[in-house]
């Protein structure tokens, strides 16, 4: 159980924390490094990322929940891009700190991201 915010704590603390929250989990920093580079359909997100689609939809819902990606339809998919600027700036702020973490697509030479499939909440 999560211990109440003092007053004297700044405002947005809490708001702070649950947006790091999203993207502590691995699926979901893979897919926003991932749509950061380049929109993507779920299909695509799921031959890259090797998320297995049940995951990658749950994933999904909970990052346009939060505001932090939105789908566009073209044709029969549903193509996702980031269109939170708060989520950028940490991705942006963890890749200078991780550099596993930039040209998440390859389209610069880098391998495939490894996720796990147990990397789900």
């Amino acid at each position: 159980m999560t211990k109440p915010v003092s007053s004297r704590v700044c405002r947005s603390v809490g708001e702070a924390s649950e947006l790091l929250k999203l993207v502590a989990n691995a699926n979901r920093l893979a897919i926003v490094c991932y749509l950061m580079e380049t929109e993507a359909s779920v299909s695509a997100l799921e031959d890259e990322l090797g998320i297995r689609q049940p995951t990658l939809s749950q994933q999904l819902a909970e990052l346009r929940e939060a505001n932090v990606i939105e789908g566009r339809r073209d044709g029969k998919a549903i193509v996702y891009r980031v269109v939170d600027p708060r989520i950028k700036t940490i991705v942006h702020a963890l890749r200078d700190m991780f550099s596993g973490l930039d040209d998440v697509t390859g389209r610069f030479g880098m391998a495939k991201l490894p996720v796990d499939e147990v990397m789900f909440d």
